[in-house]
Parts: C-alpha cells; structure tokens; sequence
C-alpha cells in the first residue's frame, strides 16, 4: 500500500473511531488540541491518547463507571473499527488488482504479491484485563486534559449578555473519595481541634458556571478544608473584565469586593449580615450609593495583596417576595441607568437560569468519585465536566439549527439512551434558557 494511500486510510479509521466513541458528542469535541500535542516518532499505542481521553469521557456519561465497562466500551469501538479496517484495506487490495491488471507494460522483478499488511495495534487481539487502560490514563499529562476542557468551555458563537455584560454563576459542592492512603493525605475530613479524622476522604469543587449558555468555565478541586473564598481567588482572573458574577452571602466580604474591582468586573451579593456603611448618595427609595471601610485582612487571602481603605458599593433594600422581611443586595455595579429592579431581578432568578453545580454533580454522578490517587481523581472530575459542557453544546446546536422541537426529536432521543444521566432530581432537563421567576418576584418600590 502507497505511503499516501496508508495516510488516507488512517484518517479514515480514525474518524470511524472518533464517531463510534462519542456518538453524539462527535461534532462538538475539540479534536485538534488532542492532535497538538501529538509528539513526533510517538509509539502507535492501541489505547493513544486520543482513543483513551475519548473513552474517558464517553464514560463519563454512563451509569457504569468502572474500569471493567469503560474497558468494554473500549473493546466495541476497536473491534468495529478491526472490521472496518480489515473491510477497507481488502477492497483497497482488489482495486489495486484491478489497476496493475489494466497496465500493459511488462513489470519486471518478482512478482507482485498482494497481502494484508495491518499494523498490530489497530487489529490484533484485545485483552479485556482494564491493567493497559489503567496505565492510559496514568500517561494522560493533566495538562492536555485542562486544555480539552478549556476548549469544551467556549461558547459556540452566541454570546448572552445582560446590560451588555455576560454573568457568570460561582458554587462549591463537596464529593466524597475513596478510602486510600494517597487521598487521606490531601483530602482527610478531620475534628475541628485537627486531632482525629471523622469520615471518608472529601474534596471541594469549587466552580464558576456561565449563564446562558450553562457551560463549567472553570473548576478547582481542593480539600473541603479549603475555604471557598481561597478557591475563587485563585480563579478570579479567569472571569473576564466587563462581566458580571452572581454569588451567595459568603462572598459579601470586603476582600472579594475589592479583587473584583481590581480584575474589573461586576458582582452581586445578597447582604444577610449587618454591614456598616455611610450613604453618599441617594439613587432612589432603597437605592442608595455607600461607602464601606477596610476591615481585618482575611486568613485565606495572601499577606502581599494589598486591599484599599475604602470602597463604594451600591446596596438595595427591598421586601421578600412573601413580604413578611427586608432583604438587602450588595453591587459594585454603580451605573445609575441600570434600575434597581433590573438588578434585584437578576440576582433572584440565578438558579432557575441554570443547573446548579450540585445538580451537575448528581446528573453526571460524580458525588462519589471512584479514583484510587489525587492524580486520577483530578481526571476523574474533568472527563465529567469535559462531557457535561459537550452535552450542553449539542443541546444548544439542536435547539438553534433544527426546524424541530429538541424536546420531541433529538433530545428525547439523546436523553432516552441516557436518562438516569440527563435528568436531574427534580425531574427537569437541560434547558438553553428559562424565564426564571419574574412573575414571583414582585418588588416594592422599585
């Protein structure tokens, strides 16, 4: 078989493998950063890093997630490609007859003999022992799965924005680990006083999620002794200047008002605790510009990042939907042309725009993870968020690119093949965008 021809037909044994893998989630799996860090004069493996982080994250979307079925997984997909290849290279072979039969020059030399030559890694025997996967995923560098999943996590073209500014929800959740010596050492549950462990190893996932389009944006996955303000302050700087945050009323802090000032977004907090403040200025009935004060330098922010003395903040005052208390919000955003209701508004509707991180965790069952090493489990958790942000995008492509309702067609159809996965445990599915809860929410005064 010519050199060329050797190429085409590996390209299109790949691109069998690759929809075989994935099915549905084929069309959106960003395949060229995978092929980025394809390393010259690399070994021809049977589980490549291609084949292994396609089943990693096809396996993520099953109710089984155990080596023994992604191995099986694995063993369906490589056997329908042996035939195809097998199918493939024997018609190449006859065509190839069939050409040097039609040359009427007199080839010299011995006489041409037409074989199968296959490669052992695409057509021998696979073994169903998960050992030569297991060692797959060991090889699979953090680093390329990180850039898979930063890839998964770009919008497709439609960009949602409110007052011009995209949102972008934050949460934490907690998920349980398996009992072994090289998680207790990073993820132990321990006493308050630090002298005893209390449970199983547990870690915090801390996320920030994109409004409107639902997509993970960034996670973090530290000991659940961690606290949630050190996780986002390390992922601060990935939410884009110009954007907004929506958070609940731990971030109602000083320190996290002044590094969103200092990265140049917006945020909105509710405020449950008594804060003092001075009034600068009066917008309108519970609509007033404040000053607040520095207060102690918190333990979970480094010692070397300066905070100002003062800050101006936008606080509102407005009754509970049930009109029985007063509630009050927190925002830097000052733009006087952005009403009070508008933004008391946005920040009461966050989570029935969008599934909250401890649905996603339920959905894609990673309340257990099954990983034995802190190396493992990190791949754990970002197959899943891999699949979950693929699974978004084929949703997003069927509502906006179909002339049929995904709900009766392609979605029922997707979620029918995997609905212990796909619908949460309120009994909802994946929704692009919902209305929210404007109609309950009817504010005095605005």
């Amino acid at each position: 078989m010519t050199p060329n021809l050797s190429l085409h037909k590996s390209t299109i044994l790949r691109d069998y493998f690759r929809v075989d893998s994935l099915h549905a989630l084929h069309d959106v799996f960003p395949f060229e950063v995978i092929e980025q860090h394809i390393e010259k004069g690399s070994r021809d493996r049977v589980y490549s890093n291609e084949k292994t982080i396609l089943t990693m994250v096809y396996s993520a979307t099953q109710a089984d997630k155990t080596l023994q079925n992604s191995v099986s997984i694995f063993e369906n997909v490589y056997n329908n490609q042996k035939q195809r290849i097998i199918e493939g290279v024997t018609k190449s072979i006859e065509e190839e007859k069939i050409r040097d039969l039609e040359i009427i020059e007199t080839r010299r030399g011995p006489k041409k003999k037409y074989k199968l030559k296959l490669p052992k890694s695409k057509t021998g025997e696979l073994s169903s022992n998960t050992a030569a996967y297991s060692n797959a995923r060991k090889r699979i560098k953090l680093e390329l799965l990180e850039n898979v999943f930063d890839k998964s996590a770009e919008d497709l073209n439609k960009i949602y924005s409110w007052h011009g500014m995209k949102t972008y929800l934050t949460d934490g959740t907690y998920v349980q680990m398996q009992d072994t010596d090289d998680l207790r050492k990073k993820y132990d549950v321990k006493s308050a006083d630090g002298k005893y462990v209390t449970s199983y190893p547990q870690g915090l996932v801390q996320t920030i999620i994109k409004q409107g389009s639902g997509l993970i944006h960034d996670f973090i996955l530290d000991s659940r002794h961690v606290s949630e303000l050190s996780l986002i302050y390390k992922m601060i700087q990935s939410i884009p200047q110009g954007s907004l945050l929506l958070a609940d009323d731990l971030y109602n802090t000083y320190a996290i008002f002044s590094l969103v000032r200092k990265n140049k977004f917006d945020i909105i907090v509710p405020g449950k605790r008594i804060r003092n403040y001075e009034v600068v200025k009066e917008i309108a009935s519970g609509d007033e510009i404040v000053k607040v004060k520095l207060t102690e330098h918190p333990n979970w922010l480094p010692k070397d990042e300066v905070l100002p003395k003062e800050l101006i903040l936008r606080r509102l005052s407005f009754l509970s939907p049930e009109g029985d208390r007063t509630l009050v919000l927190y925002t830097t955003i000052l733009n006087e042309q952005i009403p009070k209701c508008d933004i008391i508004l946005k920040y009461f509707t966050r989570w029935d725009i969008e599934i909250t991180i401890r649905e996603v965790k339920t959905i894609m069952d990673i309340n257990v993870l099954r990983g034995k090493s802190d190396d493992i489990v990190q791949k754990e958790i970002i197959s899943a968020f891999i699949a979950y942000n693929l699974i978004r995008k084929v949703i997003m492509q069927s509502v906006e690119e179909t002339a049929f309702s995904p709900k009766r067609d392609f979605i029922q159809e997707f979620l029918e093949n995997n609905k212990e996965l796909y619908i949460d445990r309120k009994g909802r599915i994946y929704n692009r965008w919902s209305t929210g809860r404007h109609a309950k929410v009817e504010i005095e005064n605005c």
